[in-house]
């Protein structure tokens, strides 16, 4: 049996640990860095498995560690842990047990698909040829998260490559995801606050009204994008929120205004603050307003190597045939694996399991987000396959 047949192989036998360990964190979802609960069983489970085993690492991160004879080198693989303030409105027998919390971005299944391959990579440990890091990281959907504190408190050290892998209901089932140089955007925040001058409604000529000033800020901020940036260099500006005002007669003295700015080169995102900024000193100053204006900074673009990028894709078609993995468009979601690529090679990768007949399309972070169970196999394998592979 060739090393692929048998990776495979035992991957499918993984099957029901996998979906049991899957629906087992699906049942009890934690938002970030209160993962508690879930940080506690994948301990255990790695324990059990016979791993020396780190806990408390940015506060409810778990680290795993697989030590290889012979080994030069260690590769690792991170999963994040952290569910969303989403109430699920999925009919399950696992549905979340916990009030307004739910998996809505399939960590669940990227923790139990970890796990399936630390089983895996146990019973392969012969074949293996690196040293291997089980990162299980805590609250990826909050800024700054856990992936800046993971790095911070040195779970990189010694690390030579570094994967993650993630479910994408926007691929088709069974199908992995890739792409080389910009993948997933800097996940940035602004808050505008617009400063008048209050009173009565019915005397407007005597205020500076901050609504209406705000209204032409939102307006123009979304020309930056049309007219001072080049259409070849993504970037997205979406304001999101604003509040101003206490009841309908009253001329407010100051409205605010938040959003996000997504970029995927570093260049543009250094430049937009100045963009944006410009564009509210014009409007406020010519209105007899004045503003205040915060930018503050997320995520950092996430890049993916070539070289990491060609070597997982053969990884995969060796597993899993020519049509397993196509090449995706950048995202303008972002992802705080980002951190981890600044530090050291890797690649971040999806995994489809979107299927129109199985009702897994519903996009990610949407109150009705369900996966396929029946890819969960694939992870263990090309995880299991790189580490037996230098």
């Amino acid at each position: 049996m060739s090393l692929t047949q048998e990776i495979l192989t035992h991957a499918k036998e993984l099957h029901d640990y996998i979906v049991k360990m899957r629906r087992d964190f699906h049942k009890h979802p934690e938002t970030g860095f209160e993962e508690t609960r879930t940080s506690s069983v994948i301990a255990e489970e790695l324990k059990r498995l016979g791993l020396y085993v780190q806990t408390g690492i940015a506060k409810t991160g778990v680290v795993g560690t697989l030590e290889v004879d012979g080994a030069s080198s260690t590769v690792a693989f991170r999963a994040d842990m952290d569910a969303l303030p989403i109430t699920e409105e999925n009919s399950l027998e696992f549905k979340s047990q916990n009030e307004g919390v739910s998996h809505a971005c399939g960590h669940d299944a990227n923790m139990a698909m970890l796990l399936g391959a630390v089983k895996l990579m146990e019973q392969l440990k012969g074949k293996l040829k690196r040293n291997v890091k089980f990162i299980f990281q805590p609250c990826e959907e909050q800024h700054p998260g856990g992936a800046k504190m993971m790095v911070e408190e040195g779970v990189l050290k010694n690390v030579d490559e570094i994967y993650g892998l993630h479910i994408e209901p926007n691929i088709q089932s069974g199908i992995f995801g890739l792409r080389a140089g910009s993948t997933m955007a800097a996940t940035d925040r602004i808050v505008i606050t617009i400063i008048g001058k209050g009173g009565h409604a019915s005397t407007p000529h005597l205020c500076v009204d901050p609504i209406v000033i705000a209204a032409e800020v939102i307006l123009a901020i979304q020309s930056i994008v049309s007219r001072k940036i080049n259409p070849l260099s993504p970037c997205v500006i979406s304001l999101c929120q604003i509040s101003g005002g206490t009841t309908f007669n009253v001329i407010p003295d100051r409205v605010k205004i938040i959003g996000t700015v997504r970029t995927l080169a570093k260049e543009l995102r250094y430049r937009m603050p100045m963009l944006i900024e410009d564009t509210i000193k014009g409007i406020t100053s010519l209105n007899n307003a004045t503003y205040q204006f915060e930018y503050l900074k997320g995520h950092p673009p996430l890049s993916n190597p070539q070289q990491q990028v060609d070597f997982v894709q053969n990884k995969i078609i060796e597993l899993f045939g020519n049509k397993s993995v196509e090449n995706i468009d950048p995202k303008m979601g972002g992802e705080d694996f980002s951190y981890y690529l600044e530090k050291i090679k890797g690649a971040f990768i999806f995994l489809g399991s979107g299927s129109l007949e199985k009702g897994t399309n519903h996009p990610l972070h949407s109150s009705r987000f369900l996966l396929d169970e029946d890819v969960l196999y694939m992870g263990p394998a090309l995880f299991a396959y790189v580490a037996c592979s230098l």
